[in-house]
């Protein structure tokens, strides 16, 4: 049995979510009791099935082509989903078919052939769209359609769809398509007549939990936005591109935050926004001409790395490409590099140095004027995500891409080192614990000291995208659904034993007894299946 969510407390808690924010077409059952919705991003899609009756989520099926087009039976409550993998040389697709109020589910595989859209005739008869390119001719579109006069609980071998009599079709007769009308509006309605709003707005790329309580968060259209404990949101700053914010530094006394936002042209200005935390305020802008990153250090001295792409072919920004400020936006120091993968900012956190990668190699701690480095030690594979800690082991460095790996810092000494079951997407730390957001949805916690792993929480399936742990130690995970899901800190368990010599942890893990798993409220796990799955 699949992992559930574990409970959760959001902020920006609007329908949908399972959606993504990509919300493409929406259709309603016959009898009103069933929602479904086709959300498409690249290589991948989602179709949610809600239940009208609170907006709760019933089912939500995943593929790796896309799966724009769904259509109910027009009595039954079953969902007709179409699939197209849109690839120019090995077009294949499929279609699904799902019973809303039984969850009864059968997949059929077209492998030449990508389907959209799907549409009922009647309620015996499902007309099927069918595309593929023929390199010597072009497009090729064909329709057929499957006559039934039982739908329901059908076998997987009930239908071959390589087998069905298709009737050439010209792809150039605008009359071959449907006129979609746009998911949005329909979305919005339902979420007003349930008392809930609908905005869509999601992408939140960062996220940081302030000592009294509060929530600051990118946000798509935001800069940054602030919420307070209870969920209500007090203030929020404008971006100049619907990308919004894409990273934050909160000052030291939380009364300002630096936030990072890409212009209307991401390839062509960056602003680098100080903001009030107390009212959204914008204290002072500053903007480069180019696309860039930012870093920083705790003590507020920030700097900012050319990200420019250059196979656009023009020509580079002018030098330099690194540079750096103090906390207030006054420029102190710069260096440039021609090649801009010599010298890389890593993604550190918490850290009191600016640190760098050189050469894919050297990790080294650049001097506020830039003028000089120092080489503090060298690895073998890039760091990954990182961040700093200084507790009764001493200082270190926490980072990891597939592993997890604590090392003393400054040496770079490797004090210990764990495998993850999938890449690692965020770090951060508080109290002793480090929280590792990961790819599979899972969110884990181990002990900073050792590596022990106290805690594994499988997330609702929102596509976690930040994470940071409060001054509370409550962690927050921002999401590109648009929620901010809070869940209650946790604690190195006293008295654990079972680690070996060499730092890697042996025996039972110890697990936190205040983080008990249970069923959340809505949604489901994510599981891939069918065409193209």
């Amino acid at each position: 049995m699949a992992d559930r969510p574990e409970p959760h407390t959001p902020l920006h808690d609007q329908p949908f979510p399972e959606l993504l924010g990509q919300a493409c077409q929406a259709v309603i059952s016959s009898d009103g009791q069933w929602i479904a919705v086709s959300s498409v991003m690249h290589q991948y899609s989602r179709v949610a099935v809600y239940r009208a009756a609170d907006l709760s989520c019933a089912h939500l099926l995943t593929f790796t082509m896309e799966a724009e087009s769904i259509a109910f039976h027009p009595t039954l409550p079953l969902l007709a989903v179409g699939l197209d993998n849109y690839d120019e040389y090995c077009r294949e697709g499929g279609l699904t078919l799902l019973e809303a109020d039984t969850g009864h589910r059968v997949d059929f595989a077209d492998p030449a052939w990508g389907i959209e859209p799907v549409r009922w005739l009647d309620d015996r008869t499902l007309e099927l769209t069918y595309f593929a390119l023929d390199h010597g001719v072009g497009s090729l579109m064909a329709r057929a359609t499957v006559v039934r006069d039982d739908w329901r609980g059908l076998a997987p071998d009930a239908l071959d769809l390589t087998a069905l009599d298709r009737t050439a079709l010209d792809p150039e007769d605008p009359r071959t398509y449907d006129d979609i009308p746009p998911a949005q509006p329909l979305l919005r309605a339902l979420a007003e007549r349930a008392g809930r709003s609908y905005d869509a707005r999601g992408g939140v790329r960062a996220v940081a939990g302030l000592g009294d309580g509060r929530v600051l968060a990118t946000r798509r259209d935001a800069a940054v936005e602030c919420w307070a404990a209870d969920g209500s949101e007090l203030w929020s700053v404008p971006a100049p591109s619907a990308i919004g914010g894409a990273r934050i530094e909160v000052a030291a006394d939380e009364r300002t935050v630096r936030v990072a936002v890409a212009g209307p042209d991401t390839r062509t200005r960056t602003d680098f926004l100080l903001v009030d935390t107390a009212d959204g305020t914008v204290l002072d802008r500053r903007s480069v001409p180019f696309s860039a990153a930012m870093s920083a250090r705790t003590d507020g001295v920030w700097a900012i790395r050319d990200t420019y792409d250059r196979s656009f072919g023009s020509e580079p920004p002018t030098p330099p490409n690194t540079r750096i400020f103090a906390a207030d936006g006054k420029r102190i120091g710069s260096v440039h590099v021609p090649d801009r993968y010599d010298l890389v900012p890593l993604d550190a956190r918490r850290c009191p140095e600016l640190l760098y990668g050189r050469r894919g190699r050297d990790v080294v701690a650049l001097a506020s004027d830039g003028a000089a480095e120092t080489v503090l030690f060298t690895v073998d594979a890039p760091l990954g995500r990182v961040v700093y800690v200084s507790d009764a082991a001493g200082t270190a460095l926490l980072h990891g891409q597939s592993e997890l790996v604590r090392r003393a810092f400054p040496s770079g000494e490797v004090q210990w080192s764990r495998p993850l079951e999938a890449a690692v997407s965020a770090l951060d730390t508080h109290a002793g614990v480090l929280h590792a957001l990961c790819a599979d949805n899972s969110l884990v916690s181990l002990d900073a000291a050792d590596g022990t792993v106290l805690h594994r929480r499988t997330l609702p399936p929102y596509q976690p995208l930040s994470l940071h742990a409060a001054p509370d130690g409550t962690i927050l995970v921002g999401t590109t659904a648009g929620q901010i899901l809070r869940f209650p800190a946790a604690h190195v368990p006293t008295g654990t034993a079972g680690r070996d010599a060499v730092g890697t942890p042996s025996g039972p893990q110890a697990i936190s007894d205040d983080l008990t798993p249970a069923p959340a409220g809505s949604g489901q796990p994510v599981l891939p299946a069918g065409p193209g799955a």
